[in-house]
């Protein structure tokens, strides 16, 4: 199916809340088709290389200055999709506009609270375990510049969803630490991760170990700064995680395109368990 003719069947099947939202096409390029209107502005973004097709939105159209954020990724095939499949795909981006734009209101970012964290003490003593919450609190924390971001996250989706977060805002923040950073702001954020990661669910272990630390792809020189501050608990798990997202394979597309997350119950780290929940 040609791209053109793809996105022609998801302007057909958008029709109907486009009109009752107030949305009309405003472009369409080689790689995108955008919508826009007096509640915001959305478009569809088509990346050649990886197949994924993005729902990127924002409250506000300012043109080329405009910020969009990613609420959304989906494989898209050009190859091995049919009209079927366009329509799915038009019905996930009317879940995406019915939640974002369907109110009257933007999200007050003032009244959404950070999510909390499991205190460190019950932690340690193994009465509950750190979990997602923990790891968006902690890291707000740490990079209160972040802590918006994270509050459009909930205000977003309903609930803090990490991988979402981490791949389109915080593992940037990360990656740029860990290469660039002073020693004593790489060592307070792997203190933070290991911590976390020690006695935290399988969910944020997954997430820390696969879609953070996951990133750095074995880099050698990202590899040598976190050997300095991980733990061997930790160091274990994200060598072998990293000698697999460093190649190209069917791991690395999951991670590019990870399906809706259902945290295990188990608390034994997994480098396999991990890689398939992504």
């Amino acid at each position: 199916m040609q791209l053109n003719e793809a996105f022609n069947i998801i302007e057909k099947n958008l029709n109907d809340v486009n009109n009752e939202l107030g949305f009309k096409k405003t472009a369409q390029s080689d790689n995108s088709v955008s919508f826009s209107g007096e509640k915001g502005i959305y478009r569809m973004v088509f990346d050649e290389e990886t197949s994924i097709l993005s729902f990127e939105c924002a409250y506000e159209d300012l043109g080329e200055k405009t910020e969009f954020n990613t609420t959304s990724r989906s494989l898209f095939e050009l190859d091995n999709i049919d009209e079927r499949d366009a329509r799915s795909a038009a019905n996930e981006a009317r879940d995406e506009i019915v939640h974002l734009f369907g109110v009257k209101k933007k999200a007050d970012l003032e009244k959404i609270k950070m999510p909390k964290a499991v205190s460190r003490t019950k932690a340690k003593n193994g009465a509950i375990s750190y979990d997602v919450d923990s790891l968006a609190n902690r890291f707000g924390a740490l990079y209160p510049e972040y802590k918006d971001e994270i509050k459009m996250n909930i205000a977003q989706y309903g609930e803090f969803l990490p991988e979402t977060f981490f791949i389109e805002h915080g593992n940037k923040k990360v990656l740029d630490i860990i290469k660039n950073g002073t020693d004593a702001e790489q060592k307070r954020l792997f203190k933070m991760l290991g911590e976390i990661f020690e006695d935290g669910t399988n969910e944020v272990q997954d997430i820390i170990g696969v879609t953070i630390l996951g990133e750095m792809k074995n880099d050698k020189e990202m590899m040598a700064v976190a050997d300095k501050y991980m733990t061997e608990y930790m160091a274990g798990p994200v060598h072998e995680i990293n000698k697999i997202t460093a190649k190209n394979n069917r791991f690395t597309k999951k991670l590019a395109n990870p399906p809706a997350y259902k945290p295990k119950k188990n608390k034994k780290f997994s480098v396999a368990n991990a890689l398939n929940q992504q």
